[in-house]
């Protein structure tokens, strides 16, 4: 038998409210009820769940971006199964990391498992801004000369169970995990023995624990690197050395795993053309001094979180300056008027935007939305945050959104629809509510309409549709 502890639940809850039940999707308004109830009927019910008997709820799954280009199945479980994933791997998450090879080493830089009451599951420190910044140092020794850049195939879908298994056994003694563990991830892919769930933020914990072997295998090797997740960085003395390596790489992964690498996004670069094109030094440059100078200027606010929302009008005159020396839009505006987007710093300014609730880069981003579309998730997070916006901006905005449906790239896939009718299914601020009922017999798929069913509720407009079949992941 296997109870859960109080701790962890709580801490699994705290963790889904703040950072959401996966890294993709919106969070669903059930865990506003699941609060609600918490302390009086729902904690106590788990705290008596043998959880190696648990019985796993439907879940849901659809295509979505990775990048401009490519796509990945992405998972999001029932509220109650992410609770309860969240909580038990986390039980085990510090054995996990004691495990791996110590963050001192400087090779895996992604998900360091570090949980704290908030619901924190990383070290802040430990992430792609610091890999970049890593392998911006390592590019500078004169030692060497070629860099070999690998990133593993469909790397998620493709984690069988049985190293998975093997490798939690070795990192912890607590069996009864490993086999609610075990059981968890065959239930939601059908009892095939590959695959974990693409989204859950735990999710990472287990991935990271798959790929330690091969960190260590390339170490006992000799070979200088660095990681993250499946992104690796080889620096070489020279072009042989290179070929070796990468060779080495491929033979460890197939070996201990069956994975292979991606062909297209696997190469040996001389040093030099390494960093022109790939290390984009100036942009790793840019960001760490955006982070510093925010960092420092929420220190100086008395702000712990870096996230935390901050109301500009309570600022002081010296910090209102300092805001904007960020030059956030414009830098919004560089990237837009780019070819390609880079990814990380474009999130960066739009999560600064929304939490200095700042609107001047609403139109920019409404008018190029074809542009962001590799961010799109972090554009409507951005959109729907926003205090400032008078009712009047707010259905100007809502217009806008339901015509990317029709005039942009974003509007074919299942999962941008989900994110944009969320919006409306949040309050009755938007409006365009008359649309909603023919929308929902125009978009048959399950995201779409259960958020607009959400939308029609809090308009009071229900009664507009004739709901004929409702799938059970709805």
């Amino acid at each position: 038998m296997l109870k859960l502890t109080e701790a962890s639940l709580d801490w699994a809850l705290n963790h889904i409210e703040r950072f959401g039940n996966t890294n993709i999707f919106p969070v669903p308004f059930e865990f506003e009820v699941i609060r609600h109830v918490w302390e009086t009927e729902l904690k106590p019910f788990l705290l008596k769940e043998d959880i190696l008997n648990w019985q796993t709820r439907p879940h849901r799954r659809c295509l979505t971006p990775k990048h401009r280009y490519g796509f990945r199945i992405a998972t999001q479980l029932d509220p109650l199964d992410a609770i309860i994933f969240t909580a038990l791997v986390g039980e085990i998450g510090n054995d996990i990391e004691a495990s791996r090879i110590p963050v001192s080493k400087k090779i895996a830089f992604s998900n360091r498992f570090k949980q704290a009451n908030d619901g924190q599951m990383y070290n802040p420190k430990y992430n792609y801004p610091a890999f970049l910044a890593h392998c911006s140092t390592l590019s500078e020794s004169k030692a060497y000369k070629y860099v070999v850049l690998a990133d593993i195939a469909d790397f998620f879908p493709r984690i069988y169970s049985h190293p998975l298994e093997n490798a939690l056994t070795d990192c912890t003694t607590k069996s009864e995990h490993v086999s609610a563990t075990k059981k968890l991830l065959k239930s939601w892919n059908f009892t095939i023995s590959v695959g974990i769930p693409v989204g859950p933020q735990i999710s990472m914990v287990l991935a990271e624990l798959v790929l330690d072997d091969v960190d260590k295998g390339l170490v006992d090797e000799g070979t200088r690197f660095c990681r993250y997740v499946d992104d690796f960085r080889i620096f070489c003395k020279d072009e042989v050395e290179a070929h070796e390596k990468l060779a080495l790489l491929a033979r460890i992964l197939y070996e201990n795993h069956a994975l292979t690498l991606q062909q297209h996004k696997t190469f040996i670069l001389p040093k030099k053309l390494f960093k022109e094109r790939y290390l984009r030094s100036e942009k790793v440059h840019e960001l760490e001094s955006l982070t510093g100078k925010l960092r420092e200027l929420l220190n100086a606010i008395g702000i712990e979180d870096p996230y935390e929302q901050v109301i500009y009008e309570d600022l002081n005159e010296d910090q209102q300056k300092q805001i904007d020396e960020l030059n956030l839009v414009e830098i919004l505006r560089e990237q837009i008027n780019r070819y390609e987007i880079d990814i990380p710093l474009t999130r960066f300014v739009l999560r600064r935007l929304s939490q200095f609730d700042d609107i001047e880069g609403l139109e920019l981003v409404l008018k190029n939305i074809d542009a962001l579309y590799p961010v799109f998730t972090d554009v409507i997070r951005y959109i729907q945050e926003l205090r400032a916006l008078d009712a009047s901006r707010r259905q100007h905005v809502g217009k806008a959104l339901l015509s990317f449906l029709e005039k942009s790239l974003v509007g074919h896939l299942d999962f941008h629809r989900l994110w944009i009718f969320n919006t409306f299914s949040k309050n009755r601020e938007w409006d365009n509510e008359g649309t909603f009922a023919a929308m929902y017999h125009e978009y048959p798929d399950s995201f779409s309409r259960r958020e607009l069913i959400l939308a029609l509720g809090i308009a009071d407009r229900i009664d507009k549709i004739t709901i004929t079949y409702v799938g059970r992941s709805e």
